[in-house]
């Protein structure tokens, strides 16, 4: 008796464990295997783009200088003749008080700052310290070691507010003069580092942060496309930086690239430009097009563009890929293979309910993954779809009308 009513038991409590688990299953086996894959339409940027290698170049004149170097300004600094850009240390220990004296300077300035409350309340200081922790974790994440000194001290200048604020703390005095009495030991033993001068003004590139292209403008402008490619795969001209560095002394640079003879053709009847340097320089810069010669023979296109933007980040390339986009277009992004034609007419379909419903497209722009459609969609005109309708990319035998399993 005792042992049937344990196997009802079980059973039960299998039947209350596995059913869940097999809705789940045939739930999950109905979303993996739906015969179709939709995705929003929604506002979006596209440029038509050339992505190229080539040679930036610029005018510039080498820093001398050896030894154990810190460098007295930051990379890109615009700098007049005759400005100290770096020192050289005569010992392990001159270089330590070097470090210590600048981590000393960045103390004492924190804490100053962090005096000055005027124009802040606490919820607001509360925010930005946890916006500040949210930075810190994320630099540490993302492995970016090189900005979480930055990162830290917003946090610590929040939390010392706070402190002032709600009265924790009514000043930072003591604290100021026990770093002073540091900071002005630290000097004492740096004492007076061999500086290292900029020899003309212009913008400073440490040479650890950049190489060096020994080729000219000169040398490049006589290469034909099939030659400058040959150069710019080999790697030719491109050098460590050594010495000091170097002042970069106009503000104008060229890029010299190549593309196939296609891709050249874009160039044709264009003046102005957008370049950028993903991984490298980010930030899209505007660029003149500075000259373009197509060779039928050899299938190739050689350019050049000048550009009159620069940034810390630009002036440390030589040898890049750079993005060249053309024009910009505007409108609701749709996935290629989202387009069918029917009795001759571009359209897409869209999931309205449990129905496929047929939406008519005016096609601004396509790329091989994406096309853009103009923004203006009305049912009953010549380009139908709107934005945040889910467009099918995937499905079988659709048709208007068709119910959706």
């Amino acid at each position: 008796m005792r042992s049937s009513k344990q196997k009802i038991i079980t059973a039960v409590v299998l039947a209350v464990l596995v059913l869940p688990a097999v809705y789940l299953g045939v739930q999950l086996f109905a979303i993996l295997n739906r015969p179709y894959r939709t995705e929003t339409a929604v506002e979006y940027t596209m440029s038509d783009s050339v992505f190229a290698n080539g040679y930036v170049v610029f005018d510039q004149t080498a820093v001398e200088g050896s030894g154990d170097l810190g460098y007295l300004v930051e990379n890109g600094e615009r700098v007049a003749a005759g400005t100290a850009v770096a020192e050289v240390y005569a010992s392990t220990e001159q270089a330590q008080s070097r470090r210590q004296l600048e981590e000393l300077e960045t103390q004492l300035s924190l804490l100053e700052k962090s005096e000055n409350t005027s124009g802040t309340d606490v919820d607001m200081l509360y925010k930005q310290q946890q916006n500040a922790l949210y930075d810190l974790l994320d630099c540490i994440d993302m492995q970016a070691y090189d900005q979480v000194k930055e990162a830290g001290n917003q946090y610590l200048l929040a939390a010392n507010k706070i402190q002032i604020m709600t009265g924790a703390v009514s000043n930072f005095d003591q604290a100021k003069q026990e770093l002073q009495a540091q900071k002005d030991q630290a000097e004492a033993q740096l004492g007076q580092p061999e500086t290292i001068s900029a020899p003309v003004g212009g913008y400073f590139v440490a040479s650890d942060s950049a190489d060096l292209l020994s080729l000219t403008r000169e040398q490049l402008d006589e290469m034909d496309a099939a030659t400058l490619a040959q150069s710019i795969e080999d790697g030719e001209g491109v050098q460590p930086l050594e010495g000091a560095g170097k002042i970069v002394t106009s503000y104008t640079w060229y890029f010299y690239g190549t593309c196939s003879l296609e891709e050249g053709k874009k160039f044709e009847n264009v003046s102005s430009v957008q370049i950028s340097f993903p991984g490298a320089a980010e930030k899209t810069l505007p660029a003149t097009v500075e000259s373009i010669e197509l060779n039928e023979e050899q299938g190739l296109a050689k350019f050049v563009l000048h550009c009159e933007y620069i940034g810390a980040d630009v002036l440390g390339l030589s040898l890049e890929e750079a993005k060249i986009d053309f024009e910009s277009y505007e409108g609701l992004r749709v996935d290629a293979d989202a387009l069918h034609i029917v009795d001759g007419e571009k359209g897409v379909y869209v999931k309205y309910g449990n129905l496929a419903r047929w939406r008519k497209i005016k096609i601004v722009y396509q790329n091989d993954e994406y096309m853009l459609v103009a923004e203006d969609g009305k049912v009953g005109t010549d380009n139908e779809l709107r934005m945040f309708d889910e467009v099918i990319v995937e499905g079988t035998d659709l048709r208007d009308g068709k119910i959706l399993s």
